[in-house]
């Protein structure tokens, strides 16, 4: 009788345990390694607009480079379905996104295939912020889009971090912003005390050749502040009322007469037309040879995305070299890389 009664009180015990959670049969891991499981959240996008996220990302869509940058290193290129035709031409995103989506294309950061896109029926859309338009006829559609909008390191932090939480990562949304913050401080640090006659006057070459440049409201003109150097286009976005890429008669930059030139990976341009026009031989940074590539040839550092950090170091190293003597861009750019892409720079066949 009493070995009968304990044998009914170790049944009621294990079916009790059973019941406890963890215990039983274990629970199926999220698809996403990494990702956190969630219901339902609302995020604030670039736009200051609150997107609901239902349940787990698992599918995107992205018709913005610099938002592919940003899955990327969030540990997110797996979810990515396709992609914008500019990105299709990068070495970097062929290393690091599914190939299945490398061939897939929905158009580009100003016109977008809206049928393509719902035919994916993607959990989350990814677009320049820029373009409320493209967002505004996503939603109409019911499609779930977050507007990217980076054009300060702020916006770029807290992109990184909504967008982070979105996918259900915000612990490497957290360390990027770290890393990130880090760098700044220790840049600022370093250039702490720089009197004005001590920044020079820098000129950057935009995407479409030598006379074009970025006015103030672009994040490359934060960059050449925030690394102790004058845009010399600064005063566009106030004396002809212009935004993003501006074009510019020669004249202009003659009498601009920069101390250094940067010309970025993407432009038309390169370094040696600058050096080799005779319309500029007398313009400061042609004469002392100060016209240089904005690395690097794998994804540009000066783009409002995460490897932008390094585009920081390497600019005010540039700019101010007797500050950043100690400072290796080979070995920061590696760490970095391995950090947020899991691959060494030099790994990836990156050059500066």
């Amino acid at each position: 009788m009493m070995k009968a009664f304990r044998n009914s009180v170790m049944l009621i015990l294990m079916v009790a345990l059973l019941a406890l959670p963890g215990c039983g049969k274990p629970a199926t891991a999220p698809q996403n390694e990494g990702a956190k499981a969630v219901s339902s959240i609302v995020v604030k996008d670039g736009l200051n607009r609150d997107v609901k996220i239902d349940g787990n990302v698992e599918s995107i869509v992205s018709s913005y480079g610099i938002a592919l940058h940003m899955v990327v290193a969030l540990g997110a290129a797996d979810l990515i379905q396709a992609i914008d035709v500019p990105s299709m031409k990068s070495d970097f995103f062929k290393a690091t996104i599914p190939q299945n989506a490398q061939g897939k294309s929905v158009g580009s950061p100003r016109e977008l295939n809206i049928e393509e896109v719902a035919a994916l029926d993607p959990d989350l859309v990814l677009v320049p912020g820029r373009n409320q338009e493209m967002v505004e006829s996503l939603e109409k559609r019911g499609i779930t889009v977050f507007g990217v909008v980076a054009e300060t390191p702020q916006e770029l932090n807290l992109t990184m971090l909504n967008l982070g939480k979105a996918l259900g990562r915000e612990q490497v949304a957290q360390e990027f912003v770290d890393y990130y913050d880090q760098t700044i401080k220790d840049v600022k640090d370093r250039l702490a005390g720089l009197e004005k006659s001590q920044r020079p006057r820098v000129y950057l070459v935009g995407p479409m050749g030598i006379l074009s440049t970025c006015s103030s409201d672009m994040y490359q003109h934060e960059l050449i502040a925030m690394c102790g150097g004058e845009n010399v286009a600064a005063q566009l976005q106030g004396k002809l009322d212009g935004h993003g890429w501006l074009e510019i008669p020669a004249e202009q930059l003659i009498t601009w007469d920069p101390e250094v030139i940067l010309v970025v990976q993407y432009s038309g341009a390169k370094p040696a037309d600058i050096l080799n026009d005779s319309r500029f031989r007398n313009i400061q940074a042609v004469k002392d040879k100060k016209v240089y590539w904005f690395p690097s040839d794998l994804n540009p550092w000066d783009y409002p995305s995460p490897q932008a950090v390094l585009g920081v170091k390497w600019l005010a190293a540039t700019l101010h070299p007797d500050c950043f003597e100690n400072v290796n861009m080979q070995v920061e750019a590696d760490n970095f890389f391995n950090r947020f892409y899991g691959k060494s720079f030099t790994g990836m066949g990156g050059k500066l």
